[in-house]
């Protein structure tokens, strides 16, 4: 249920776009000032978000405002209750006494708070999460999809209440009931939400998990059309979508630029050591919407990585424009096996999308080893791109831990080179790490810490990203960081429908003038240089649900123009001279 305040909200901000001024076309070419270094301050105990996650074994996350209060809420989904190996995660070590049930944590300011109305489910892995409006009555929705453990795969007869995607309803305050499950033939691992068929009602994509043995029957990920009722209905080979399609991450964006949402699936090769040595596999597996909802599988034999172990997967996926030049690029996060990353170490893979080819195809180029990200000695299996010093440019914010194992790694985006995206990576991997604060079961296991998922978003409401990553072993805690660098001025976009929005695209182009007391708007797209592009998506990384609000870094830019695209029809909406600071809310025609 909307509320009457954003209503009246989005209602004054047209009204204010009308009168926009505008003036002088803009100088191309703005030369960003110097901004600090990326730091990030961690407040887990502050926020009230280390007690609440104590013996959780973390697998998922996802961001939203679910009350509509203005502050942002995390949901955080953990593995079974009763594995096999619980005995060996010294649960005892935080005074646990058992794995507790998925959280609600309601964001305020002052932190977070457990919602003690959540459904307490402790009926499978959660490996999955995304928020979404499926029944259009204005609320944020959640799918949370489950798997069992991979322990019980040879149990006869194996468990049948651990695989299912749950559908929860909320209410309009934020309350959310168990209404469904769906998807219960399959281990479920990552989730992609998206219009798919372009009928007004959001559809879902859901990745089988690649680790399945044989015995439990093909390997398939599915697509579920929805009836705008929160029920669903499996059109998996109706849509054209192979029948062989597992992994571990999956994305729902439109890549080849014809407004329909495409999907993108990483850790889709499952790789075995090559007896003669380290071989080159394919990490992924691209599905192109033609425009009516039927999928062509594309070649996507350029996505592929060096593996040395059994399972040297693809992992998380994030998506952004990372030389402006308007297309949606691609960073892909690794899965290594953990034991083997200190002498196999792995990249944050970077793909440039070079637009379609003459069949309306996407073509993406590896850039990876012209970037300057190098090698990480770890997994890197969460993977987010974030304005994090607001300078204008995405960041790669990540789960790899660094220094001395509590801190988050984070490259800089340093700016375009030849066309090519160049980052600076963080102190603190390999031979600069330092002792963690405390003997963990990653130490023990010889692993450097990495945290599997997290999600991005402004939850203290001062204009900057901040960062939550959950943590696996039930010993450690989850982390908070507070963003605390010196950075430039924001904006945020929201467009509505809300939670619905998916596919819109958010364009931001430099001012057409620097004069404030210029009055006139110039109408039509705006005439300054694009500087920044991205697209609503519902989901990001490894296993997160992403926030579905558009973060803009302006650098030390006081005013741009910015333009909203909607999904399927092309649509735009243009407000010109948005001054720093302000939180457009954009409600486009469907």
């Amino acid at each position: 249920m909307k509320s009457p305040l954003r209503a009246a909200a989005c209602a004054l901000l047209t009204a204010g776009a009308l009168a926009a001024s505008a003036g002088a076309a803009s100088a191309g070419g703005h030369r960003p000032q110097p901004i600090g270094p990326i730091t990030v301050t961690e407040q887990t105990r502050e926020k009230g978000l280390w007690d609440p996650l104590l013996g959780m074994f973390v697998h998922t996350s996802a961001v939203a405002d679910v009350n509509d209060d203005g502050w942002l809420d995390v949901f955080v989904g953990g593995f079974y209750k009763e594995l096999p190996w619980d005995r060996f995660f010294r649960l005892g070590d935080r005074g646990a006494r058992e794995i507790p049930p998925d959280r609600m944590m309601l964001g305020g300011p002052r932190g977070f708070t457990v919602d003690p109305t959540f459904p307490a489910m402790r009926d499978g892995n959660a490996s999955g999460s995304a928020f979404a409006d499926f029944d259009d009555d204005g609320d944020l929705d959640l799918l949370i999809s489950h798997y069992y453990p991979y322990e019980y795969v040879n149990n006869r007869p194996p468990p049948t209440n651990g695989q299912q995607v749950i559908v929860l309803r909320n209410d309009g305050s934020g309350h959310f009931t168990r209404v469904g499950q769906v998807a219960s033939e399959i281990g479920a691992r990552a989730l992609a939400v998206a219009d798919f068929n372009h009928d007004g009602k959001l559809d879902f994509f859901v990745v089988e998990d690649i680790y399945y043995q044989p015995q439990l029957g093909p390997s398939s990920s599915r697509l579920y059309l929805g009836n705008g009722d929160l029920t669903f209905r499996e059109a998996t080979a109706a849509s054209g979508i192979p029948a062989d399609v597992s992994g571990l991450g999956a994305v729902a964006t439109d890549l080849n630029g014809d407004r329909a949402p495409d999907i993108l699936v990483s850790g889709t090769r499952r790789t075995r050591a090559d007896p003669a040595g380290a071989g080159t596999y394919g990490r992924a597996r691209l599905l192109v919407n033609d425009g009516r909802g039927q999928f062509t599988e594309a070649d996507s034999s350029g996505f592929t990585m060096a593996t040395g172990g059994w399972n040297d997967e693809s992992a998380g996926i994030a998506v952004g424009d990372l030389n402006a030049d308007g297309r949606p690029d691609l960073v892909i996060g690794a899965h290594p096996y953990p034991g083997l990353t200190t002498v196999w170490p792995q990249p944050i893979h970077v793909y440039l999308n070079d637009g379609p080819d003459t069949a309306g195809m996407p073509r993406f180029r590896d850039v990876t080893s012209q970037t300057g990200i190098g090698l990480i000695d770890t997994k890197s299996a969460h993977i987010t791109l974030a304005d994090m010093d607001d300078d204008g440019r995405l960041d790669i914010a990540t789960g790899v831990s660094a220094g001395d194992g509590t801190k988050p790694a984070i490259w800089t985006n340093a700016g375009v080179a030849n066309g090519i995206p160049q980052f600076t990576p963080p102190r603190g991997l390999f031979g600069e790490r330092t002792a963690t604060p405390e003997i963990s079961q990653w130490e023990n296991a010889r692993i450097k810490r990495y945290w599997p998922t997290g999600v991005n978003g402004d939850f203290d409401r001062d204009g900057d990203v901040d960062m939550f990553v959950a943590e696996w072993f039930p010993e450690l805690p989850s982390r908070y960081f507070e963003n605390t660098t010196q950075g430039g001025g924001s904006i945020e976009v929201e467009v509505g429908p809300r939670g619905n929005a998916f596919g819109t695209v958010v364009n931001v182009y430099e001012a057409e003038t620097r004069f404030p007391w210029t009055i006139l708007p110039r109408p039509g797209r705006p005439r300054g240089e694009r500087y920044f592009s991205r697209e609503v998506s519902s989901t990001e990384s490894y296993a997160g649900g992403m926030l579905h609000r558009v973060h803009v870094g302006l650098g030390d830019r006081r005013r741009v123009d910015v333009e909203v695209i909607a999904p399927w029809t092309g649509r735009t909406r243009v407000i010109k001279n948005v001054k720093v600071g302000r939180t457009l809310h954009v409600r486009l025609p469907r």
